[in-house]
């Protein structure tokens, strides 16, 4: 196990005198920070600009981010090919929740709705030499045929794309870091270590067009890990909760950008100066809709505790893990 050496940190109020902080989701342009600028304004602008995000909804979209559009579009396109397949042919990934394939109704994420109307394909890094039992959250991928979605067009640019994002979630989380003020800078580095990481993909068929509440594309819920980046075709859907206000926020698709969120795990480890907000997806666009989540989670050996030394319990990443799937699936 992995205990997480208590470092001070200080989590510096956004200067604004006599008022709370406004409800934030902005577009933050990463570039100045991978590029290694040495402009300290520009980066420390970037640093502020997420950290006063994760303080007020917990979500930011990035861009500037170094993924390039024809790697999204090749993940986006074997998402849609993976998911036009027969039902039988889908039915051999179904494996336990969290691997393979996920069927419409799989999951149920708020209590009064009727099951969740997506289907989804969840698989993650390689781990070459796994053999049974297998941990949770470290088993094999389970892959369709290559005479039906032939390797060079689905396996392979999604393990390109899932390397792709795990390199960009760690520079996320070193932001994240900066803007906490983490004295003890390897604690990050304990955390990223042979981490939980998953891609999911996700359908979900136009909103039906039927006066029914309870239905929903994804039911209003919190992430479960550290954080989430989130590529859209395009097509919108997803709403975030603005908690002061009880308004939904729409959050506006961008070809050019990634949705950024932060997980329950996380808000729990910054002492709750980072936003685990809820959010949901209901698809009125009209159009099919598909979405790639990367869930970022930690180390699975990592004890997590509250950074500020105010914990009343501590957890493992993997225990936390696997009560939340227990609950939702």
């Amino acid at each position: 196990m992995i205990t997480a050496c208590r470092p001070l940190f200080l989590m510096e109020t956004v200067p604004m005198v006599g008022r709370k902080p406004e409800f934030s989701i902005p577009v933050v342009d990463m570039s100045a920070y991978l590029h290694n600028n040495r402009d300290l304004d520009e980066l420390d602008s970037v640093v502020s600009q997420i950290r006063l995000a994760c303080s007020t909804s917990g979500f930011f979209q990035i861009v500037g981010h170094g993924i390039s559009q024809k790697m999204q579009d090749s993940v986006l396109c074997a998402s849609k090919a993976l998911f036009s397949l027969g039902e039988e042919e889908k039915l051999k990934l179904k494996a336990k929740p969290g691997v393979g394939y996920e069927t419409f109704g799989s999951q149920t994420l708020e209590a009064g709705k009727k099951p969740d109307l997506k289907e989804g394909y969840f698989f993650s890094r390689e781990i070459p030499g796994l053999q049974p039992p297998y941990k949770p959250f470290c088993t094999p991928n389970i892959w369709p045929e290559t005479n039906l979605l032939p390797e060079e067009e689905f396996k392979s640019p999604l393990l390109s794309y899932h390397t792709a994002m795990h390199e960009l979630a760690v520079r996320i989380l070193d932001l994240l870091a900066r803007g906490l003020n983490i004295s003890n800078t390897s604690i990050m580095k304990d955390f990223c270590r042979e981490p939980i990481a998953t891609v999911r993909l996700l359908h979900y068929p136009p909103h039906p067009d039927i006066n029914d509440n309870t239905m929903v594309g994804a039911g209003a819920h919190t992430d479960f890990g550290a954080i989430t980046i989130l590529l859209t075709d395009g097509n919108s859907g997803l709403q975030v909760l603005n908690q002061s206000t009880k308004e939904w926020i729409d959050v506006p698709p961008r070809s050019d950008a990634f949705v950024v969120n932060i997980g329950d795990l996380l808000q729990t480890w910054t002492s709750g100066h980072y936003k685990s907000n809820i959010h949901r997806v209901i698809n009125t666009s009209g159009q099919e809709r598909y979405s790639v989540p990367f869930f970022f989670d930690g180390n699975p050996e990592f004890l997590v505790e509250p950074l500020d030394g105010s914990a009343t319990e501590k957890y493992t990443v993997r225990e936390h893990l696997l009560l939340r799937y227990k609950q939702s699936f």
